[in-house]
């Protein structure tokens, strides 16, 4: 992995930049913050399902590329609802489907419309959606 750093004279509260060059060659920027003694990293995009296959937490993020019924979609946040989750998916009404969120191990976990999903959990792969019955919701 090849990193060109862009050293400054920074307080301890500054962020610092580093540009990576990823696996295809394309450079990401990480953004390194220094708080109360610690360096936290925040890379541009991470893709939560290759965090997940290899189960690992993703790093931190300015945006979190998620595969949703088998394409991929971006969120401009860590945290969002399973309804924004939904809607991304282009899955309205969303009462009429159920979602679910497939950890690695192949295990499923339904998500509520208006309950908050972490995008950083470890071990998210993908979303899925499932139509529910008209006698079902």
């Amino acid at each position: 992995m090849d990193t060109h750093n862009h050293p400054r004279d920074h307080k301890d509260d500054d962020p610092e930049i580093v540009i990576i060059n990823n696996r295809t060659g394309a450079d990401v920027d990480v953004e390194i913050k220094h708080e109360k003694g610690h360096d936290i990293v925040i890379v541009d995009i991470v893709d939560v399902e290759e965090c997940g296959r290899a189960n690992q937490p993703p790093p931190h993020a300015h945006r979190y590329k998620v595969k949703i019924d088998h394409i991929y979609h971006v969120f401009d946040r860590r945290f969002v609802t399973g309804r924004e989750i939904l809607v991304a998916g282009g899955k309205t009404p969303i009462e009429k489907y159920e979602l679910e969120k497939r950890l690695h191990g192949g295990h499923y976990v339904s998500i509520a419309v208006d309950e908050k999903v972490d995008l950083g959990e470890c071990g998210i792969e993908v979303f899925e959606t499932f139509p529910l019955d008209e006698t079902e919701g």
